[in-house]
């Protein structure tokens, strides 16, 4: 997409080994069938939500052309 830098990486923060490892077996399966993944994992810290027009996202802006494609992978 036209956003670069950090704050607008693609990230997985996991809790437990159980979710790390979940984590992983998910993106290798998308790596065997071709696909590049960018996502990183990381352990969890202190989570803080988001502001209400940052919730889902898409689902409420995906009309506009700053939304371009959502591909539904599972």
């Amino acid at each position: 997409g036209p956003d670069i830098g950090e704050q607008y990486r693609s990230a997985i923060f996991y809790y437990d080994d159980a979710q790390k490892e979940t984590a992983e077996k998910l993106i290798g399966i998308l790596e065997s069938k071709g696909l590049k993944v960018a996502t990183k994992l990381h352990p969890a810290k202190t989570f803080y939500p988001a502001e209400d027009y940052h919730q889902d996202f898409y689902q409420n802006n995906g009309k506009t052309p700053y939304c371009h494609v959502y591909k539904k992978r599972f």
